[in-house]
């Protein structure tokens, strides 16, 4: 069986390694995490109902950089026989986002 903290921490990998994701945030007021024995991954949360993604990205348009974070987030999920919906939420964009789209 698959640990609960593998699942989240390939997630946070996947979402990582997406062009135009500069971090994983904790998201406003109830952190996005996923906690487990001794640690937890901040900026996932697998709940019984979805996984949730906060990202912060430095590139525009935000939509296409959202739809990557969850066709990567599906495809570590779906590698562990896991259908449950994903969310990603972009948290903030870096103000180098904007200024690259203006120059």
């Amino acid at each position: 069986m698959v640990r609960v903290e593998d699942i989240a921490s390939a997630i946070a990998d996947a979402a990582l390694g997406v062009p135009g994701v500069a971090g994983l945030s904790p998201g406003r007021g109830v952190e996005v995490s996923t906690p487990y024995p001794g640690g937890k991954v901040v900026g996932v949360r697998m709940a019984p109902d979805g996984v949730t993604v906060g990202i912060t990205v430095d590139r525009v348009p935000l939509p296409p950089v959202a739809d990557q974070v969850t066709a990567a987030v599906r495809g570590v999920l779906s590698a562990v026989g896991d259908d449950r919906p994903v969310t990603v939420v972009i948290d903030d964009v870096l103000p180098e986002a904007l200024n690259r789209r203006v120059a």
